[in-house]
């Protein structure tokens, strides 16, 4: 069983909804995928997953992991994490996906830790820059950037000899427009990247087919009886299959072949 981590130090990256289109697109090539949802106050996933069972469609379980009492650290949250994982594999649970919260926190930093692959999500904003990276000058960089984060969890690898960990820094929410902004920011997390031995690769851009998806848990890759597939959908669909296949093939998962074709 392989662990994903989708991670951000910034809200709005689409890390959310990134997790359920992954999720989905996991399970519908057959591979039973269960979500770990850090965010238990609004519990996002959640209702996407009651939305997806009203419409009678399938749905990578979704779980939430609390802690009650005391203020439990990172050594305290990895514990919890292999509990969960070893549950989740005793349940024939091929991939189990974290959706972690948007600060620097115990359980965040655990999740990263655990990972076999982390997906950082990111848009074209410079704001998002002055999350992840340091510079140098005034700036809004956070106090601690998530490349604090990255540097750990690398360090953590290497004393693991964990050899097969992966990393992806996702691009979404792109503009279909090409912006000089755009092209500066993405320049620079290329650099950023490479520097950090990290995969940049294009995500979700932003269509309609995403936007509704929360409420009405009708994902892209969905088929609707008697409701013609739109061309935006078909654009959605092509790149989140296309993201579902990367983390298939870093992750050396066996897909079911025949429902991969018709998705």
């Amino acid at each position: 069983m392989k662990t994903v981590t989708i991670g951000s130090f910034k809200g709005g990256t689409g890390k959310t909804t990134l997790g359920a289109v992954l999720g989905t697109a996991l399970a519908l090539r057959g591979l039973k995928t269960r979500l770990i949802e850090l965010e238990t106050s609004t519990k996002p996933l959640a209702r996407f997953q009651a939305c997806r069972e009203f419409a009678d469609l399938d749905c990578p379980e979704i779980d939430d992991l609390m802690m009650s009492g005391g203020q439990p650290d990172v050594q305290d949250w990895q514990i919890s994490f292999r509990q969960a994982k070893s549950e989740a594999a005793q349940d024939g649970v091929d991939v189990l996906v974290i959706d972690t919260t948007s600060v620097w926190k115990p359980e965040v930093i655990a999740a990263h830790l655990m990972a076999d692959l982390v997906i950082t999500t990111v848009t074209e904003s410079p704001i998002d820059l002055y999350q992840i990276m340091p510079t140098n000058g005034p700036s809004m960089q956070a106090v601690r950037p998530y490349a604090q984060l990255i540097d750990l969890v690398r360090r953590h690898a290497e004393k693991s000899n964990k050899t097969d960990f992966e990393w992806f820094l996702c691009l979404n929410r792109r503009s279909h427009l090409r912006t000089r902004v755009g092209d500066s920011v993405r320049d620079r997390l290329r650099t950023f990247t490479e520097e950090a031995n990290i995969r940049l690769i294009d995500g979700l851009v932003d269509r309609v087919g995403y936007r509704n998806m929360m409420e009405t848990g009708i994902t892209p890759m969905d088929d609707i009886a008697g409701e013609p597939v739109q061309r935006s959908l078909l654009a959605a669909r092509t790149e989140a299959n296309r993201l579902a296949s990367r983390v298939i093939t870093r992750l050396g998962l066996k897909a079911d072949a025949p429902r991969l074709v018709n998705v």
